[in-house]
């Protein structure tokens, strides 16, 4: 039997952003030329991949 990778899961989030920090978002996502869903996307991607990161590191 051949193995079959699961597709990713979904997962809805909801920010809650401080009106700067969401402007300051805004004006980065459109100077990187992304959508505002996809920056968000993609900032918490890097964010949780940092933490996992950490994770494997032995302390």
């Amino acid at each position: 039997m051949e193995y079959l990778p699961k597709p990713p899961a979904k997962v809805e989030v909801k920010l809650q952003l401080h009106p700067n920090d969401h402007h300051r978002a805004l004006a980065i996502a459109k100077a990187a030329n992304l959508a505002e869903r996809d920056f968000f996307a993609l900032a918490i991607h890097l964010g949780a991949a940092q933490i996992l990161r950490g994770a494997d590191t032995p302390q």
